[in-house]
Formats: C-alpha cells, sequence, structure tokens
C-alpha cells in the first residue's frame, strides 16, 4: 500500500517534491531504491546520539526515505525527542530522572549520549526536530507517540503543531496505542497511522530485568488475523497501517497477504538487527510473493537493500 500526502498538502508540496525525488541531480538527496519499499532511519543515522538533530540532519541527508523518532512531553506539555520513560541511557541528567517531570530548562541543561559516552550535544525539542524535517520534503518525518494519553488534547495539539511546522505535509505518526491514534484521527482524518504491534517475545528489548525476561519466555507471537485487520482500519480509518517485528512477520505467515487485502500498510522492524529482518522479509516474499511497504533500520540503507535482494532473490 503507498502511503500518499494529505489532499491539503499536495498541491503546495508537488514543486518541492519534484525537486527532491530527482536524485540524479547532486544537490537532491538520494533515495533507498530499495525495490520499492520506503526505508527509515531508526532513530536517525547510528553514527550520531540517538533521536539527535545530527542523527536527523545525518539521515536526512543520507540515502534514508525517512526518520523515525520517539516523541513524549516535559512537563509542561512540551513535546520532546526521547525513547525511554526515564533519563540516564540516550540523554543525561545528573540521575534517571522521568522525562514527564523535565522543564524545557531542565531538557535544554541535559546531554546526549553515543555509545553510552557523554556527548555536548543537548536534546531536541520536537520543533528543533520539525524545523529539519521541513527542509526535505521529499523525505518522511516518521514520529512515534510514546506517550500515555489520558485525553485527546495533547495528541490534537501535537496534529496542529507539526502541520504548522511541516507545512509540505511528509510526516505521519505512529503509536503502539490505540488511544493517541484515535485521537490523532480525530484532529487529522487524511493523515496515515501506523499502530505498532508489540510482540511480547522482545520483551527485554524494553529493559533487561527479571521480570522483562519472564514476560518474553512465556509470551507467544501476537496473532494478527484478517478479521483484526479489519477491526483497525474500522477503528482507526484509512489510510492506516501496522509496523511489526520480524519475529512476528514470521509468526504470521499471511501477514502480507491479508494486509494488502484490507487494504493496510506494513513497515517492518527488528529488535534483532538489519540481517534478521532482511531474512524475515525474504521468508515473507517466499510465502506470498509480496514486499512490506516499509523497513526501519538500524544501519545503512544500501547495505540492508542489498540483504533483502539477497534474501528474496530480487534486483
Amino acid at each position: 500500500m503507498a502511503i500518499t500526502l494529505r489532499a491539503a498538502d499536495l498541491a503546495r508540496a508537488c514543486v518541492a517534491l519534484g525537486a527532491a525525488l530527482a536524485w540524479v541531480l547532486p544537490a537532491a538527496p538520494a533515495l533507498a531504491g530499495c525495490l520499492g519499499m520506503k526505508i527509515h532511519a531508526h532513530r536517525g543515522s547510528a553514527e550520531s546520539p540517538e533521536n539527535s538533530a545530527s542523527a536527523l540532519r545525518s539521515a536526512y541527508a543520507g540515502d534514508w526515505d525517512g526518520v523515525e523518532i520517539d516523541m513524549q512531553q516535559l512537563a509542561d506539555g512540551t513535546w520532546v525527542l526521547h525513547h525511554d520513560l526515564t533519563t540516564g541511557r540516550a540523554v543525561l541528567t545528573g540521575g534517571s530522572l522521568p522525562v514527564a517531570k523535565l522543564t524545557p530548562a531542565d531538557w535544554q541543561r541535559a546531554r546526549m549520549t553515543l555509545h553510552g559516552r557523554a556527548t555536548n550535544e543537548a536534546p531536541p525539542f520536537l520543533a528543533d526536530a520539525a524545523a529539519i524535517a521541513a527542509a526535505y520534503p521529499g523525505k518522511t518525518f516518521n514520529a512515534e507517540i510514546k506517550e500515555v494519553v489520558g485525553n485527546c488534547q495533547p495528541v490534537q495539539a501535537l496534529v496542529t503543531q507539526l502541520h504548522q511546522a511541516i507545512p509540505h505535509g511528509n510526516w505521519f505518526l505512529t503509536s503502539g496505542l490505540r488511544t493517541a491514534l484515535r485521537c490523532a484521527r480525530g484532529a487529522d482524518r487524511q493523515g496515515y497511522l501506523g499502530l505498532i504491534v508489540f510482540d511480547g517475545r522482545n520483551a527485554e528489548a524494553a529493559a533487561s530485568n527479571r521480570w522483562t525476561r519472564l514476560v518474553a519466555q512465556h509470551a507467544s507471537s501476537p496473532r494478527l488475523t484478517r478479521a483484526w485487520m479489519l477491526d483497525v482500519v474500522a477503528e482507526l480509518g484509512n489510510p492506516v497501517g501496522v509496523h511489526v517485528d520480524a519475529k512476528t512477520m514470521d509468526a504470521n505467515p499471511m501477514l502480507l497477504e491479508d494486509a494488502a487485502a484490507t487494504g493496510l500498510a506494513v513497515f517492518a522492524y527488528a529488535v534483532d538487527g538489519d540481517t534478521a529482518l532482511a531474512g524475515a522479509i525474504g521468508r515473507a516474499h517466499a510465502r506470498t510473493n509480496r514486499l512490506p511497504s516499509g523497513a526501519i533500520i538500524d544501519g545503512r540503507a544500501d547495505n540492508f537493500c542489498a540483504l533483502v535482494r539477497q534474501a528474496t532473490h530480487l534486483r
């Protein structure tokens, strides 16, 4: 399933998109050209701190088709880029602190890490990231809502912010929580929404402790039947898709076929890395003669696409 721009933004974006997609020109950013799949950089380029402004700039300047980032709110409701619910791993604040308790001043004073070491880079606000995205109409800003929302106001305000900050319209929202996506649909009838499907077997990826190990050991893959997919479409409306781990794709052998029949896009990722993801895509293609709509990867797009071509025997 192709993901299209919002109708209201399409006319304004056409001229800019034409320039951006002319990748043969040296001044234009490159695109992945990966068998029709859209390839997004997971939290930006891995050569910079995750979810950092420098990671976004590198990813947009590279050969990915888009950039995936994580968002949550500070104490005053300001949206920032950060994956974990607390600081201490990717962002240093002098201790492990809940992001939801921090102020904008705290965020400005914080510093990011790269490969476990402190850097001089401050973590970005969403406004900073959106300003970078606005300069690249040919590449998608793929923004995950990490927040558990009690009402729709924060998400509705988020949609308004992104509409204003990224006028070319090449952005979309994802979440593992249907509530957040229902709120987004109420504020944006035309935008693509991605439902992230958590596979309990990956519980240790969120945090490694005795409880997550126990969950992972006893978990089974979610069953994504055609009836389940129709329920997603009915609840969230089109355009919509599911974002699934490679293990989930293996455990649901007809996922790509059923998604095509129900009008769902499928983005794939792998907690176990890009090689595992390429292998799962190869197996899915062997079963259904289909590929996912896109993939969210950790490494270089050209390396990943070479792995996919090898796994699928496509050129």
